[in-house]
């Protein structure tokens, strides 16, 4: 039995969309072994579970008052709520009730920052591990790619990049990827493109990956994110790495909507990016905090955050956490 946490206000159509997803988990023959905490009022969880017909004998209400705003500051939010006895917001209190012992797992289509910052000052970070890193996984051509860091944070180090490398791999395995190669995204396929950090960590990375038994294949381009042959675990740092996220995203909406024009129908193209977005891609999974954080795109459909439930619950069976500390670990 594994169980998730889920932020019932998370999300621009919460709670609505939230309480889809869960109808739709729980009544699905082949998730019996599901469990589900919706965190939030516990009024309103129960009058949404009601209303679709949910059997609340597979859920737990855990009473949360608020969610955090889009226009708030994330850290002084969740630092404040943290500080409570009896937390207020549902980020705080779903990832207290992994902290806990509750779930297994916590899902949140809310604030990003605030989920980040919810899951490093509730849980704290796994040993070793200098700061956490937003991993997806994009649907690629000739195989699925682990980008990360994709905004958990807005720098990096030669340290926090070699990490990453080793928590993606971790990360890959995980979600099925067999021996994956690890690339370093830059600006050329050549070892000395690239800005300072990009060098000196290529030039560390060609030593101390190989000698961990990991393949690592040197620089990579952005278009190797969406191709997938070259390498299929890619990292860089949260800046670099949030803005390869939104341009894959916006250069699949301009391309949908192009062939619309052209064939006089988008349909078949927005469904395959549709059918994309409420896979592994729904949503990240925070790497290097004490338990398994999945933070899914705030505007997503009921099919996202049930595809973000399901990568929260492969981590836990998978037992990414212990995966990441061990080679941790391995590395201090």
């Amino acid at each position: 039995m594994t169980t998730v946490a889920l932020d019932l206000l998370g999300g621009d159509g919460a709670p609505g969309v939230v309480a889809d997803a869960a109808a739709t988990l729980l009544s699905n023959t082949a998730n019996t072994g599901l469990r589900l905490v919706l965190v939030g009022p516990v009024d309103v969880a129960r009058d949404q579970l009601v209303a679709r017909g949910v059997d609340l004998s597979r859920v737990t209400l855990l009473p949360a008052t608020s969610g955090v705003s889009m226009d708030a500051s994330p850290l002084e939010v969740v630092r404040q709520d943290a500080q409570r006895e009896v937390a207020e917001t549902t980020v705080v209190v779903a990832a207290r009730a992994v902290r806990d012992g509750l779930a297994d797992a916590w899902v949140s289509v809310g604030h990003t920052g605030a989920s980040v910052a919810s899951a490093v000052l509730t849980l704290g970070r796994i040993t070793g591990m200098q700061r956490p890193a937003l991993a997806v996984v994009v649907p690629a051509l000739a195989s699925p790619v682990v980008l990360l860091d994709v905004g958990a944070t807005t720098t990096g180090s030669v340290g926090a990049l070699e990490q990453f490398a080793i928590a993606g791999h971790a990360f890959a395995v995980a979600v099925g990827v067999s021996s994956p190669r690890i690339g370093l995204l830059t600006i050329g396929s050549e070892s000395g493109k690239g800005d300072e950090l990009r060098v000196e960590t290529d030039a560390h990375l060609a030593t101390s990956l190989p000698a961990r038994g990991l393949n690592y294949v040197g620089p990579v381009e952005g278009f190797d994110v969406t191709r997938g042959n070259r390498a299929q675990v890619i990292v860089t740092d949260g800046f670099t790495g949030n803005i390869v996220l939104k341009s894959i995203e916006g250069a699949a909406a301009w391309a949908a909507h192009q062939i619309g024009v052209a064939y006089g129908d988008s349909g078949p193209a927005r469904g395959v990016i549709r059918h994309a977005a409420a896979g592994d891609f729904a949503g990240g999974l925070l790497l290097g905090v004490e338990g398994v954080t999945v933070v899914g795109h705030g505007a997503g459909t009921a099919a996202q955050v049930i595809g973000c439930v399901e990568l929260a619950r492969r981590a836990v069976e998978q037992n990414l956490i212990g995966n990441i500390s061990t080679a941790m670990a391995e590395l201090s």
